[in-house]
């Protein structure tokens, strides 16, 4: 348009000073040729987008064109109207001196395209200069020479320039795609940190770390709302079996199964997460926590019980809960978690595949139980735990014949701790062989002073619990005391439950070199558990000891009467004696004694006592027994 603009200027000057001259037409002629044919070119190029698949061809293309345009130009004062242009035609000479300088100044990126517009009308310009001739002529020649010249110079340091700026907007343009791609990137892999951070590899479900975060928020918020917030404990029975049975890699396709069951069934409003091995933790917020986390739980055990296929096995799994709330029973993030794991804990003791809700008095239970484990140790160094002894009386002759070695200890703060409640604290704290050593070591003293008694023959029985057998050699610790203590080991009695009976695997080895050192064995509790008859016949047991509960009120109960003149026929085929625990009345003395029983221990005859005071029992109760031989003479 400019080019336009400026060739009706000149027209308008040529008109004003030669009138209408037939060459100004034909030029006007040529001039819309080229600026058609530049127009069209352009449009051209610009449909087939050639300035970015062949930018070189485009820039060629583009400056012949300039050029066509520029000799238009160059043509006017040579070919079709005679101008003086250092004359009175001047003005014309100026303007198209101006469109030299304007090719200079508009030019951008390549200066083919400017040089290509300014040189025909340069070479224009001076022809007609030399023309002119004598001084002016050449003075003028001269002049646009040096115009030229710095105008070309322009172009070239305006193109450099350029192209400087167009190298580093594209090293800007590159460096802002390589810091877009880095953050993106580094975006992608946060995010991958994240998940990672956040969530369980094998679940997919939130892992402990998320948990505890988004647990302690909850209980933020519901503290300054005064609202409940639910935390229900999940654990998987037996998960162990089954990773034995299955492999990792069957455990964690269950744990995976379980995990989206978990997920439908607790829904968008609850957190769901795994937070140990085959444990899970599902918090729940909102209106009515109480009774949807209740009915929650309920939901999650009955989902659980359905089959999970594992290869090409199904298998039934089950799971245990625990519930708690804040701030019912807890206050605080820790607090909520080792409330809901007393629940499960409780849950699991009562049998598994249920749910249980936090009892304040199932926390004063095990705060007690950690008293007693805590303490257990220094109780055996100090000697406050102490073997007391019950006597154990043959029922016809009415003769001691052994005493039960039983653990006592009485706790400055506790009280009274029963006899399960320290094996169970020994076993927790690792300390069940040094538990038992003290029991064996005081019954081995007591067979020691036994034969000054009068006794010689009595024996003493030590209770073993079947989990000792898997923790150290108890045939060898009993060994060493009884080499210790110079003591016939076939008057140490070793007392075991069914449990151990029933896997031989757990105990056999060791019950085998008992019996083969010479100890006695015992089965106690007997008729309580699933004694393999067959393991009995191959054990060789000495002793059946018949649980309280059989001897309770049998000189009236027909069932109790049956159930031990059964277990009394069983221990005459095998030669093996019949001991009867819980004896309290006479009356169930006389019955016991009616139907064949060996052996008896009970209140009726003492309660468990110290060694010291056993002499004084024994004086007594032999003074007793002969009253009674002559009362009933």
């Amino acid at each position: 348009m400019l080019n336009i603009g400026v060739a009706a200027a000149v027209t308008c000057l040529i008109l004003l000073r030669h009138g209408v001259a037939d060459g100004l037409i034909w030029w006007l002629l040529v001039f819309a040729m080229a600026i058609l044919g530049r127009w069209q070119m352009t449009r051209k190029l610009q449909h087939h987008h050639l300035a970015s698949t062949r930018p070189r061809e485009t820039v060629y293309f583009l400056a012949a064109g300039a050029t066509v345009n520029g000799m238009a130009w160059a043509l006017l004062p040579i070919c079709f109207v005679d101008l003086d242009l250092l004359g009175h035609d001047a003005p014309i000479a100026v303007i198209m001196g101006g469109l030299i300088s304007g090719a200079a100044l508009r030019q951008s990126g390549s200066s083919l395209m400017s040089m290509g517009f300014s040189s025909p009308i340069g070479l224009s310009l001076g022809w007609n200069f030399i023309s002119h001739g004598g001084y002016v002529g050449l003075i003028a020649t001269f002049e646009l020479a040096i115009l030229i010249s710095l105008v070309y110079h322009l172009m070239f340091v305006s193109e450099r320039r350029f192209l400087r700026g167009e190298i580093a907007k594209l090293q800007n343009e590159d460096a802002t795609r390589s810091l877009t791609i880095a953050n993106e990137d580094i975006r992608q892999k946060n995010l991958r940190l994240e998940t990672l951070a956040n969530g369980d590899i094998v679940t997919g479900l939130f892992n402990r770390i998320y948990f505890n975060g988004r647990m302690s928020g909850e209980i933020i918020t519901a503290r300054l709302n005064n609202e409940r917030v639910a935390l229900l404990l999940l654990d998987i029975d037996r998960f162990k079996l089954i990773n034995d049975a299955f492999g990792h890699r069957g455990g964690d396709q269950l744990l995976k199964i379980l995990g989206q069951r978990f997920r439908d069934a607790a829904g968008q409003d609850a957190v769901v997460s795994r937070i140990s091995a085959d444990e899970f933790a599902i918090l729940i917020t909102g209106p009515d926590v109480r009774d949807k986390s209740k009915a929650l739980a309920q939901t999650l055990l009955e989902a659980a019980r359905e089959p999970v296929s594992l290869g090409n096995t199904g298998v039934l799994p089950g799971i245990s809960g625990g519930l708690a709330f804040f701030p019912d029973h807890a206050d605080d993030t820790d607090g909520l978690f080792t409330s809901a794991s007393m629940a499960l804990f409780e849950a699991k003791q009562a049998g598994r595949k249920q749910w249980r809700l936090f009892d304040p008095q199932l926390k004063q239970r095990i705060d007690r139980q950690r008293k007693i484990e805590q303490d257990l140790e220094k109780a055996i160094l100090s000697g406050k735990i102490e073997a007391w002894f019950q006597p154990q009386v043959h029922l016809a002759s009415q003769k001691v014949v052994g005493f039960e070695a039983l653990v006592r200890w009485f706790h400055p703060e506790l009280g009274h701790i029963a006899p399960p409640d320290i094996v169970r604290a020994a076993h927790a704290m690792q300390l069940s062989e040094r538990l038992t050593v003290c029991i064996a070591d005081s019954a081995c003293r007591l067979l020691q002073a036994l034969p000054e008694l009068g006794l010689p023959d009595a024996t003493v029985s030590l209770n073993v619990s079947p989990r000792e057998f898997t923790l150290y050699p108890v045939s060898d610790m009993l060994d060493r005391l009884t080499k210790h203590h110079r003591i016939d080991c076939r008057l140490l009695e070793i007392e075991i439950t069914e449990e151990a009976m029933l896997d031989p695997e757990l105990a056999g080895e060791q019950l085998q070199k008992l019996e083969n050192a010479g100890y006695k064995l015992a089965v106690d509790d007997f008729g309580m558990g699933h004694s393999s008859l067959a393991y009995l016949i191959g054990l060789k047991v000495h002793r059946l000891k018949i649980d309280r509960s059989f001897v309770t009120d049998v000189s009236n109960n027909h069932t109790n009467r049956a159930l031990i003149a059964a277990m009394v026929s069983l221990g005459n085929s095998l030669n093996v004696d019949i001991v009867v625990e819980g004896v309290e009345t006479e009356a169930e003395l006389q019955t016991l004694r009616a139907m064949g029983c060996d052996i008896g221990q009970g209140y009726f005859f003492s309660r468990p006592m110290p060694a010291e005071m056993l002499p004084n029992w024994l004086h007594r109760f032999k003074t007793e027994q002969k009253k009674s031989r002559r009362a009933v003479a």
